[in-house]
């Protein structure tokens, strides 16, 4: 009785500590509905699935502004923060290619010149794809982590396996220049990020 009594009162902590983190980084909090999808509108390019074979800044040509439209709408912005010193901090979810439906997440860091264009953009974190409610819990830690400057490396899958952040990894790197993840061993690898790899099927993969 006492054990499912602990059970129980852990869980409920854990349940209080993620509304929390809801509320406290809720996107309405900063943004109206319309500068929310302004927003995602601005990020789309750099978080969204680019055309096949469209590499590098061809993803920017306005040949592609349909697609992109519609890549608006399949983002959810999860939370959002903007610090005392004008870093903006976002949280984004989409549905990933897998065999049952499960979201991948994205937390980022940017910031606005003068113009009101991107002076800084990076991407901190891409999750392993989870089952929605999963994703949002594990997500929203993350985001408060990263939030906070908190090391996220504890979360990587060399060390945390396939349960939160799949990229960055030993080999899989942002460049903050050329804003994509890039590989030390294959260079761009845009398409193979936005799609993930799924960590179900990696883990019953024979080890040699």
């Amino acid at each position: 009785m006492r054990i499912l009594t602990s059970v129980f009162f852990v869980s409920f902590v854990l349940l209080a500590c993620s509304n929390q983190k809801k509320g406290k980084y809720h996107p309405a909090n900063y943004l109206s509905v319309q500068e929310q999808k302004r927003f995602k509108e601005k990020i789309i390019r750099y978080i969204g699935d680019a055309p096949r074979r469209v590499l590098g800044n061809q993803k920017f040509d306005t040949l592609y502004d349909e697609h992109y439209s519609k890549q608006v709408a399949q983002h959810d912005l999860l939370a959002y923060y903007i610090s005392n010193d004008g870093e903006h901090f976002f949280l984004t979810a989409r549905i990933a290619p897998s065999i049952d439906v499960k979201w991948v997440a994205t937390g980022g860091r940017l910031r606005y010149g003068e113009d009101g264009e991107l002076a800084e953009y990076e991407e901190v974190f891409r999750t392993w794809k989870m089952p929605r409610p999963i994703l949002e819990e594990r997500a929203l830690y993350l985001f408060d982590l990263m939030v906070k400057g908190e090391d996220l490396e504890p979360y990587y899958a060399a060390k945390a396996g396939f349960n939160y952040i799949e990229f960055p990894d030993d080999h899989v790197y942002f460049d903050k220049e050329l804003r994509c993840w890039k590989s030390d061993q294959y260079g761009s690898i845009e398409e193979m990020v936005y799609d993930g790899r799924d960590a179900d099927s990696l883990s019953k993969k024979p080890h040699n």
